[in-house]
């Protein structure tokens, strides 16, 4: 074949490639997510509660000062892109979460052609996709760490990159300043998970101490400028607003000081261990490839600072994930971005196995053989994922749609609603209603002002609507009468949820 077929060829290679990645993300988040369009509706209150603080950010209102929520700016932004897209559903969120796999799965595949044929890359992507997606800490779609999923994937791309085929020659400028950017999203989504970025620059650091040490300052700094340029529209809207001091209080300091465990440094790296234990035993399928590959890549042959930065990333991501004590299954997901390395090894084996049988030029045979992965990982996904026993629901069977209709059918107009004794229980998202209450829904932050706030709304009557779980407030009887009560199994919990209106 001529350069000049060659020129044709390989970015229609591409093309076709970059499609079968998003054909993949598609598929596995139309089976793995509750936002998908297979499932009634995401009834997961921290995705919900995302959409309604999301959404109210092109009501006017601003987040941290007028609704009280815990998570980064960045990632209110994408539910509220999302509510633009659909305002009572998930279809929106479904868009972002399918993007950002077809990301990852890029990023997937590009680390896969740093050690094997593409046709094998190809082939082990989906189920790569699917064990990450269809895992327990994936929880039912929607989470802040599965929308930092490519920014992981991709800086790990960028790190084995330059480790493997550019050191000892300098990083890149632009490298740098890729990377900084991606680790400013991750500050400004979920900052808690920044160590696998931590390390990331560390070994760049490193890496200049064994070439030119004077360039470690200048290093630092363009990396730092990345992080800044991904901060900088938040800085600009939130000094706009006049709410900086309530960004850094609440987003900054009580993450810090007031959410996580207060305890002695060798307590909290005992419980880590613990917890990565845990998260590795409830998530099998992942913990084997990510330490089989993790194994592997130590022993195979490669330099000494390709094994250090493996080690780095993965312990430094840990670290920094579960040093304050928190356990949530959501939390691990991170870590199951070095599943890659599993696939490295295989695939690597599977290249040694075959060697010259499968011919490059064998285009079809590359193809059946991708499709049939893909058919393969979809299976996979339906098999394992926790939430496909969902997909059986309508609106018909959830308590939120009955209370739903009677909210739209009240005959009040714009219908105002507070929702205590849980997390934002997705009432708000499919009644279109934007929270009046800073306090919007209960907190896992232990500060007094939640149920002063949330008190004087129900002694004054100062909403339409109060959607109760459980137990019953305080002077609800002052203002509101009772007009339904459903009882709903959740997660192994019998729960029961009260509908109160306000009538003097």
């Amino acid at each position: 074949m001529d350069n000049n077929s060659d020129k044709i060829v390989s970015p229609i290679r591409t093309a076709g490639a970059y499609f079968f990645c998003m054909l993949t993300a598609f598929i596995i988040m139309l089976i793995c997510t509750r936002s998908s369009p297979l499932y009634v509706f995401n009834n997961w209150d921290d995705s919900n509660s995302y959409f309604t603080v999301g959404k109210s950010i092109f009501k006017g209102l601003v987040p941290y000062r007028d609704l009280f929520d815990q998570k980064g700016m960045m990632l209110y932004t994408l539910y509220g892109i999302a509510s633009l897209l659909s305002y009572k559903s998930f279809l929106g969120v479904f868009v972002i979460e399918t993007i950002a796999a077809a990301l990852t799965c890029i990023a997937v595949l590009r680390i896969y052609d740093l050690y094997m044929r593409t046709g094998i890359s190809l082939f082990l992507m989906p189920f790569t996709a699917a064990f990450i997606y269809s895992t327990r800490s994936f929880w039912w779609g929607g989470s802040a760490e599965e929308m930092m999923m490519p920014l992981f994937m991709w800086g790990m791309y960028l790190s084995i990159r330059y480790f493997k085929t550019e050191y000892p020659k300098p990083v890149s400028d632009r490298t740098l300043i890729i990377g900084g950017i991606l680790a400013g999203c991750v500050l400004n989504i979920k900052f808690n998970s920044l160590g696998f970025f931590f390390a990331w620059m560390v070994m760049i650091l490193i890496a200049d101490l064994t070439i030119d040490p004077k360039s470690c300052i200048r290093h630092g700094c363009i990396f730092l400028l990345g992080m800044f340029i991904a901060t900088i529209p938040w800085i600009i809207y939130f000094a706009i607003n006049g709410a900086i001091y309530d960004w850094i209080h609440v987003y900054i300091y009580l993450n810090v000081f007031v959410y996580s465990e207060k305890l002695p440094l060798a307590q909290r790296f005992y419980n880590m261990l613990k917890i990565v234990y845990s998260h590795m035993l409830s998530n099998p399928y992942c913990g084997v490839l990510a330490g089989f590959g993790g194994a592997s890549f130590i022993v195979m042959k490669s330099r000494w600072i390709e094994k250090l930065n493996i080690i780095m990333l993965s312990c430094c991501t840990a670290l920094v994930i579960f040093i304050g004590g928190v356990e949530l299954q959501y939390y691990s997901l991170p870590l199951w971005s070095f599943v890659v390395l599993g696939g490295v090894a295989l695939g690597r084996i599977a290249e040694y196995l075959i060697r010259s049988q499968l011919h490059e030029k064998r285009m079809y045979v590359r193809l059946f053989a991708g499709l049939c992965s893909l058919f393969l990982a979809g299976i996979i996904s339906y098999m394992t994922s926790m939430n496909t026993f969902f997909m059986k629901y309508d609106k018909d069977d959830m308590w939120l749609y009955h209370f739903t209709d009677i909210i739209e059918n009240s005959g009040i107009e714009n219908p105002t609603l507070i929702n205590m004794g849980c997390f934002d229980a997705g009432l708000y998202t499919t009644c279109g209603i934007v929270p009046t209450c800073r306090f919007f829904q209960t907190q896992t932050i232990k500060i007094s002002d939640v149920g002063d706030v949330q008190g004087d709304f129900i002694r004054n009557g100062r909403t339409d609507f109060v959607l109760i779980r459980d137990n019953m407030p305080e002077h609800i009887d002052d203002h509101y009468e009772l007009i339904t009560s459903e009882e709903w199994e959740q997660s192994g919990y019998d729960l029961t949820y009260y509908l109160y209106r306000k009538v003097r």
